[in-house]
């Protein structure tokens, strides 16, 4: 049986990876323009490798990853004003848009929570095996390997503790909205 490592490369890559379409999105919104988008995205990706070791794990990376966007945004309208451009936003355009993405941030951190709650209440098997998976970033044979199972057995594993997450974290969110609902009343 291998043991398990930890590589923070890894995980870093993993979450620059996912937090690709989202920062994308902020900066189309932000540009109105995908090329520009685009270009500025690459930007940010470099800025966020550099600046990999300081991120405080644990924080909200699509969050910190914005931040930056925002700033090499700002940076390029500062280029595009001086070559007598119009700024692509005004200032409450862009105060709309940093608000819009507070409540996606904050209803990305109730999923968020609600999967953490969902998680707790899996069967322990499957929730070793979507801790092997997702989080430590093994593979199905890797994960087959260390629950003595083949890897097409985890895959299904996978996929049932998939099915029940999906239906924890609706039963919860339901329960949310309705204890909200009663408490307002």
């Amino acid at each position: 049986m291998k043991a398990l490592q930890h590589d923070p490369t890894s995980e870093f890559e993993t979450e620059l990876n996912r937090a690709q379409v989202p920062v994308l999105g902020y900066l189309v919104r932000l540009t109105g323009n995908l090329a520009d988008a685009r270009d500025l995205l690459q930007a940010t990706n470099l800025t966020v490798w550099d600046k990999r070791d300081d991120f405080e794990k644990g924080s909200e990376f699509v969050a910190w990853m914005r931040t930056i966007a925002l700033n090499h945004y700002r940076n390029e309208s500062r280029k595009w004003q001086s070559r007598k451009t119009v700024p692509l936003l005004d200032a409450d355009l862009e105060h709309m848009v940093e608000a819009r993405h507070e409540e996606r941030e904050k209803e990305e951190s109730r999923k968020r929570r609600l999967l953490q709650v969902c998680l707790q209440k899996l069967p322990d098997r499957q929730k070793s095996v979507v801790e092997q998976f997702y989080l430590k970033g093994l593979s199905l044979e890797e994960v087959g390997e260390s629950e003595g199972s083949k890897a097409n057995a985890i895959a299904q594993l996978l996929h049932r503790a998939r099915q029940n997450l999906i239906r924890c974290v609706r039963r919860e969110s339901h329960r949310e909205l309705d204890y909200e609902d009663f408490s307002d009343s």
